[in-house]
């Protein structure tokens, strides 16, 4: 048993070690380059307002209703520090020496949590489990594709917006699937950064107007 307890604390202090070199590698890489998705609402002022509103309980509950908002759920091969794209039909490359600065899928729920904030003003937002505030209703979204093709610079992604009652069990008031087709503007990592920002305005308007038109009591 003891013998048992001495490898796995050496196996766990040898896999934070392994972490740690890694990322030390990144950062002491003089030629890497950490990317961060551009904001998803342009004026800073706009984006702290939406980010106070999205975590405040106190602006929650002066909204007329309340939705829950599960985070973004984006493919599984873009869930990884190195960025990136579409080769071609079957293939996955990455930009050389480029790195997320953090995790894809909290950096895209954010920046999408901004951006339907601004689609839904009178709502009060909060994130997946928040029954204290009493939703209205949840929605989930679910990025099943999100391809940029380099050599097009475009980016291509379909999504599933559902809109969810808050009883048990749940009943699904509204659900669409969207396509996304969106230009880029150089064959640079950051030129898909912000198509991916632009994606998530675009599907945070159609994720704002399926809320809207859906039958929520």
């Amino acid at each position: 048993m003891n013998m048992h307890k001495s490898w796995t604390c050496w196996a766990r202090r040898a896999l934070a070690a392994a972490v740690v070199t890694t990322v030390a590698g990144c950062a002491s890489n003089p030629s890497a380059v950490l990317l961060m998705l551009p904001p998803a609402v342009a004026a800073p002022s706009t984006v702290a307002a939406s980010s106070t509103a999205v975590a405040s309980p106190a602006t929650n509950r002066s909204a007329s209703r309340v939705l829950s908002v599960s985070r973004i759920e984006v493919p599984e091969y873009l869930t990884t520090r190195r960025v990136r794209y579409r080769a071609d039909a079957s293939a996955v490359a990455e930009w050389p020496d480029t790195f997320w600065g953090e995790r894809i899928e909290v950096g895209m729920s954010r920046e999408f949590m901004a951006a339907l904030h601004a689609q839904l003003p009178a709502w009060g937002l909060c994130e997946a489990s928040c029954s204290e505030q009493s939703p209205a209703a949840s929605l989930q979204v679910q990025l099943s594709r999100v391809d940029y093709m380099r050599s097009e610079r475009r980016l291509r992604a379909n999504a599933r917006i559902a809109v969810w009652s808050v009883e048990r069990p749940a009943r699904l008031l509204r659900s669409e699937d969207r396509a996304y087709d969106i230009a880029g503007d150089d064959d640079t990592a950051r030129s898909q950064a912000r198509a991916m920002t632009e994606l998530l305005r675009r599907v945070a308007s159609d994720a704002g107007a399926s809320v809207s038109s859906a039958q929520v009591q």
